[in-house]
């Protein structure tokens, strides 16, 4: 199985470098060119299926590249972590602590790090169990819930750094599963 993992494009909060989470922002005008860019990008790759996250971003993203090609299959396990009262706040950088699993943290009122894993591992299991193996499938959703699918496809232990790994907005990443 083929999983192609796809950050939805930019909205005015990424660019203002507001944690955004589960507050359900649309895109602006670099989101939508970046998601026409990926629709160009990937409109020669076979597809079977897109699952994504239903929060605007997301699925604007979806929406604009699969340009009705294969079905949307809104997942809600795939929104982003919810990071409470971070939500809307500037951060100029993170506190490691957000991601060292660990620590595990729900300081701030955020989803703890282990419960996005748990939930990402959840989504991948349902989707290979949902498909034929030789399935072709597009997952749109965001930064931190597609940084823990990454580390469930491809392994983690008790010393992976979470903070190492980044997913641009309107980009896409290939996996056999």
């Amino acid at each position: 199985m083929k999983i192609y993992l796809i950050r939805h494009g930019q909205t005015d909060w990424n660019l203002a470098k507001r944690v955004q989470g589960r507050t359900d922002n649309p895109l602006n005008e670099t989101g939508i060119r970046q998601a026409e860019q990926l629709k160009e990008e990937l409109q020669s790759y076979s597809l079977d299926i897109c699952y994504a996250s239903p929060l605007k971003r997301a699925l604007q993203t979806a929406e604009i590249i699969v340009n009705n090609r294969v079905p949307i299959i809104l997942d809600e396990d795939l929104e982003e972590r919810d990071f409470g009262n971070l939500e809307g706040e500037v951060l100029e950088s993170w506190d490691k602590e957000v991601f060292d699993r660990r620590i595990n943290s729900n300081r701030y009122g955020m989803e703890p790090i282990k419960d996005v894993l748990a939930r990402s591992k959840k989504v991948l299991e349902r989707i290979k169990n949902e498909n034929p193996p030789d399935s072709n499938i597009m997952i749109v959703a965001h930064g931190i819930l597609l940084k823990t699918m990454h580390f469930n496809i491809i392994g983690y232990d008790d010393d992976t750094d979470f903070s190492t790994f980044h997913f641009e907005n309107g980009t896409v990443s290939e996996y056999d599963v």
